[in-house]
């Protein structure tokens, strides 16, 4: 007989998903409900009857505990979800403001950062299996990933599946807590109640953890098995695209970060990656299909740990680093919140326009500092004499 692991760990999803989390509430409610829903009958159990009748509770509990885990996916994982640093910069290009801090932590705590780097390379290619068929938006890139391995790849699948069947065991466990902690809280068990709250925190925890890490992993196969069937390009070929998407479009975005203290402002400078003498404006590549927005926003972010929110488009530099011709498109940001930045060891330092302009390492940065200061200053006067 052939061992086939997809089979083996649906199952295995089953189990701990349904069957598991049913028994555990079987369990805490046999002594309660058994009598009234067996009369008399329930106190002669016994052996094999007894485990007929736990087993058949277990599985059908387990399945009402599934359903209502299920609605955690709409009311806690895809808010939380919405929450991580992608979404964030969309709402500041968008002229919203960021979502509560608090809750931007806890998106951090469950997803890590660069939380939608495999996701954001899914999505095209998601679109560009589906198109021909004008399918795009019937299916979600984790789903329609897994629709892949499943028939491809179905080794792979089972991997992704564990940690699915992790999420799905804490996503139906945590119904049964809730009863167990509203019933704690109903007999006064104190002890009880700050024990159940606690695993109440760590199950839902572990339930976003898993979860997320069921999507990771089947984005994460995709991407390689894609690289896989793709030839690499030629030099040639490499170094023409290079060259024609350098003179039409610009290969990095930044910004121009400010903010106002005691009526004067204030400009964002930080350490260049591979020479701290030197001092320069946040900067960096535009991911493919990256909006250039998004990247001026998600670079300052990254490199200074401030969010600004983007005020008037700048203008364009044009240089060479290490003979790779750099085109750069700088915008005016307003600083609307600090954090620690992803690299640490770069220092960053607010200064005044003039010795913001005599720190800059670059002609073409103190260029760009006095024309966003020009810009600040009209915009500031319009609002005034509005």
């Amino acid at each position: 007989m052939n061992f086939e692991p997809q089979k083996f760990y649906v199952g295995l999803i089953d189990f701990f998903s349904i069957l598991l989390p049913g028994a555990v509430f079987t369990y805490l409610v046999k002594d309660t409900a058994g009598p009234l829903v067996l009369g008399n009958g329930y106190c002669q159990l016994q052996g094999t009857e007894a485990w007929i009748i736990f087993l058949f509770a277990s599985y059908l509990l387990g399945h009402f505990l599934f359903l209502v885990g299920s609605l955690l996916d709409d009311v806690a994982y895809d808010p939380v979800r919405k929450l991580t640093d992608k979404v964030q910069i969309t709402r500041l290009i968008n002229g919203k403001a960021l979502a509560p801090k608090p809750l931007r932590l806890l998106a951090q705590l469950c997803f890590k950062r660069q939380a939608d780097a495999a996701l954001t390379r899914i999505l095209p290619i998601k679109e560009r299996y589906l198109k021909g068929i004008e399918a795009t938006g019937a299916v979600n890139a984790f789903q329609w990933s897994k629709a892949r391995l499943a028939l491809k790849h179905p080794e792979a699948l089972a991997i992704v599946n564990r940690f699915e069947a992790d999420s799905k065991f804490f996503r139906s466990l945590i119904p049964v807590l809730l009863c167990l902690f509203g019933a704690a809280i109903y007999r006064h068990q104190w002890m009880l109640t700050l024990v159940t709250l606690i695993a109440l925190a760590l199950a839902f925890w572990r339930y976003m953890e898993q979860r997320f890490k069921a999507t990771q992993q089947a984005y994460w196969t995709i991407l390689t098995l894609e690289a896989g069937e793709q030839p690499p390009p030629s030099a040639k070929a490499s170094a023409l695209f290079s060259s024609r998407e350098t003179r039409e479009a610009p290969t990095h975005a930044g910004g121009v970060v400010f903010r106002e203290r005691s009526a004067r402002a204030e400009y964002l400078l930080v350490q260049a990656k591979k020479d701290p003498d030197q001092w320069v404006l946040p900067k960096g590549h535009i991911e493919p299909g990256e909006d250039v927005r998004h990247s001026a926003i998600r670079e300052v972010k990254e490199e200074t740990g401030v969010w600004a929110r983007i005020k008037k488009q700048l203008k364009i530099i044009n240089y060479n680093f290490e003979e790779t011709p750099v085109k750069v498109q700088f915008y005016l940001m307003e600083a609307v919140e600090e954090s620690k930045p992803e690299d640490e060891f770069r220092k960053h330092q607010w200064l005044i326009l003039d010795d913001a302009v005599a720190t800059a390492s670059h002609k073409e940065s103190q260029e760009v500092l006095r024309l966003a200061e020009q810009e600040r200053s009209a915009a500031s006067h319009a609002r005034i004499i509005a």
